[in-house]
């Protein structure tokens, strides 16, 4: 069943993403963090140990977050925002490939009521297989039809103190490995919710 979304060559499908099992033939786990604007919890570290690179979506808040979040795996960020100073030469808008899975990050892509009107011809302008953005402090994961086919869009949630959001969160991400992929992204990932307790506890 297709959704109605403004911009009309996109739609939502309805659906689910595969939770977390104990896949032994995953071929890479990624962390999605998004919204710190400055805090990274000590849960982090744990929350994140094992896994093979790292991806914030935007309103880091300091450099020191992308510093300490290198310390538990290579760390690809987007700017936000809030992003200025020494955090102002990110990019908005980063298009990685994590074992042949295509993944395009940006901070604001609109939400799942009303994606932003030129997602396609600003943010998808390269083959993708996930959308990863953030900026609404709130989590989704929603398969999402375009004009040249079904991506997956996630939010994380936001890991900060600072906004609107009850729980702080973010998400590992298990890619499987090559040999059993489907070709529907949908399928050939699971994923994990993390959190990190009520925003503003220590």
């Amino acid at each position: 069943m297709l959704h109605y979304a403004p911009n009309k060559s996109i739609a939502r499908v309805a659906g689910q993403c595969r939770p977390a099992s104990d896949w032994v033939d995953a071929s890479m786990i990624i962390g999605i963090i998004s919204d710190t604007h400055g805090f990274v919890h000590r849960a982090v570290f744990d929350a994140f140990r094992g896994v093979d690179a790292i991806v914030h979506a935007g309103d880091v808040g300091e450099l020191g977050v992308i510093e300490q979040l290198k310390t538990i795996a290579p760390t690809y960020a987007v700017r936000g925002n809030i992003d200025g100073g020494d955090l102002y030469s990110l990019d908005k808008i980063l298009y990685q490939s994590f074992d042949g899975v295509r993944v395009t990050v940006t901070h604001n892509a609109g939400d799942l009521i009303r994606p932003a009107w030129d997602i396609e011809s600003r943010i998808l302008t390269r083959p993708t297989d996930i959308l990863i953005s953030g900026h609404y402090h709130a989590y989704w994961c929603a398969p999402l039809q375009t004009s040249t086919g079904r991506i997956l869009w996630l939010s994380p949630g936001a890991a900060g103190n600072s906004g609107h959001h009850q729980q702080r969160m973010a998400l590992r991400l298990t890619i499987a490995d090559k040999a059993r992929r489907t070709g529907d992204i949908v399928n050939d990932i699971q994923l994990e919710t993390v959190k990190f307790g009520a925003r503003g506890e220590a």
